[in-house]
């Protein structure tokens, strides 16, 4: 139950969240959105989702695990119905704000419980994992496009056909029994930077927030995040401005054969990864990752059959760190990589303001294309961390 929880959560994630590739252009359309509207919108959801990712890991060190698989059900339930009821740019946009805050919630909750059940194998695991969030945004601007295009309906309405799957997923949450729950919650009354558990100290969230390691991790991880989500919220809105491009047909497709080639990428790279060495494979990745991104912008209206190979690259960023940060921090990584996850959403937050700015300030053709620069910078801090762990 708690594997089928574990997967079928991250899948449920992977389809709600990526329906932006079909709904941001649509919403920009029917709002009249500018630019910089749009570039506030995507940040101000990193944000919700940051922030949310920050209350959800004081949150877990001090209740545990269970709780904030609930507390991140309740969130979602909330904003799949408010974002089928609010009429007007900022009260769309609100809604979505409570969406991807119980993204926040439900991150800190799966890696922690991922975390548990992962002992061995962490970043082949990890991995698998992380490809069911792959499938879910295949699924999502699929089947977005269809209710919204195909069908004739609102954008809204392709948010509100998955509250049913929300339900389904909502109740082995409630009967589950967690692992660590109950040690967990006894130490409810304990200081919140470091807490007994047995007769081991366990460190805390400002303890994680002390620790130099953390924040290179944090910076590193939100690049890549930058990285990995632009084709997402970008790719449609670009293609759709550059070449004119149907985002309902051509713009969902773009968006679907990224993730698609993602979820591959996930099912099949763990085995190498653990052969070649985390860090190693991360490196090689981000260094593809770059060449895929300047050879797609210089191809034009063709890009979009190149720039979708981003996905297999960036696909094993984000599981092969936090498997790094598993391995290293070990009993503590619930709490640290909680933490990280945390941090680095407030940087990837700032890119994608950003990118909103430079599609503003230099035009529509730059800010999608802005993720080049990203992408140098996530070498350069992956062979920093690199000189750090050499052997990982």
């Amino acid at each position: 139950m708690l594997f089928i929880l574990l997967f079928g959560t991250m899948l449920m994630v992977g389809i709600v969240e990526n329906i932006k590739g079909v709904s941001y252009p649509l919403i920009r359309e029917e709002f009249n959105a500018s630019w910089d509207q749009m570039g506030l919108l995507v940040s101000m959801l990193t944000i919700a989702y940051t922030g949310f990712s920050v209350i959800a890991s004081m949150y877990l060190g001090r209740f545990g695990v269970k709780p904030s698989f609930l507390l991140g059900f309740f969130g979602l339930f909330a904003g799949l119905i408010a974002v089928f009821c609010m009429p007007g740019f900022f009260l769309a946009a609100a809604s979505l704000f409570v969406i991807f805050a119980s993204y926040g919630i439900f991150e800190i909750g799966v890696n922690a419980l991922a975390s548990k059940l992962f002992v061995k194998r962490a970043a082949l695991l990890m991995n698998l994992l992380h490809s069911f969030y792959g499938l879910g945004a295949v699924i999502g601007p699929i089947t977005a496009g269809i209710v919204a295009g195909n069908m004739g309906l609102n954008w809204r309405y392709a948010y509100i056909v998955y509250l049913p799957l929300a339900l389904a997923l909502f109740i082995p949450a409630v009967v589950v029994r967690f692992p660590g729950n109950e040690a967990e919650t006894q130490t409810a009354n304990g200081k919140a930077d470091g807490r007994a558990v047995g007769n081991e100290e366990r460190k805390g969230f400002l303890s994680a927030l002390r620790s130099p390691l953390v924040w290179l991790m944090s910076v590193t991880l939100g690049v890549m995040v930058a990285v990995e989500i632009a084709s997402a919220n970008w790719g449609a809105m670009y293609f759709q401005d550059m070449h004119n491009l149907d985002p309902n047909t051509e713009g969902a497709a773009f968006v679907a054969r990224f993730f698609v080639i993602f979820t591959i990428s996930r099912l099949v790279s763990g085995l190498f990864i653990e052969r070649i060495g985390y860090l190693r494979s991360l490196l090689g990745a981000s260094m593809i990752s770059l060449v895929i991104l300047i050879t797609g912008f210089l191809l034009g209206s063709q890009g979009i059959f190149v720039l979708p190979a981003l996905g297999f690259f960036a696909a094993i960023f984000w599981p092969t760190l936090l498997a790094i940060a598993f391995v290293h921090f070990g009993r503590d990584a619930p709490v640290f990589s909680g933490a990280i996850i945390a941090i680095s959403g407030i940087f990837s937050a700032g890119i994608q303001f950003l990118v909103g700015l430079t599609n503003q300030v230099l035009g529509s053709a730059w800010g999608y294309r802005s993720t080049v620069v990203y992408a140098a910078i996530l070498i350069i801090l992956l062979i920093i961390l690199y000189r750090k762990f050499p052997k990982k």
